[in-house]
């Protein structure tokens, strides 16, 4: 995965139904262009601590983790089991590649080698079980 795809939130962009998807296709967060009115409204990609700075992560900021990261957190812990916090945690541990390669390795279809979404119980290439989904939301 390229690294650009950590979104400032500590999310996954590539692990994104819009970035995945075909049609109306979202760049991801730290993208120029094609982002999606989500992320261009995104209140943590507009929070005035980043002083401009939009691409700037929230674990890097002084007021880590705020209301609105919080806020997003319990959405995604909530909704998919992934936990924006202990996601730059384990940056932090890890470094960014080894983070990202073992994100990858985790997300990947086991039948057709496709990244999977945090969205779906499928892979959308193939419909395969989304495994990683399922162990998330038992």
């Amino acid at each position: 995965m390229p690294i650009s795809t950590v979104a400032p939130c500590g999310l996954i962009c590539d692990l994104c139904l819009g970035f995945q998807r075909t049609k109306n296709k979202c760049s991801g967060c730290t993208a120029e262009e094609n982002k999606s009115a989500f992320c261009v409204k995104c209140s943590i990609v507009n929070c005035p601590e980043k002083n401009g700075d939009s691409k700037k992560p929230c674990g890097d900021c002084s007021k880590f983790p705020c209301k609105r990261l919080k806020d997003l957190e319990k959405r995604y812990f909530t909704n998919y089991g992934e936990s924006l916090t202990d996601n730059f945690y384990q940056i932090k541990e890890k470094g960014l590649e080894q983070f990202l390669l073992d994100f990858e390795k985790t997300w990947t279809c086991r039948e057709c080698g496709e990244l999977l979404t945090v969205h779906r119980p499928q892979c959308l290439h193939c419909n395969a079980p989304n495994t990683y989904y399922k162990r998330k939301h038992k």
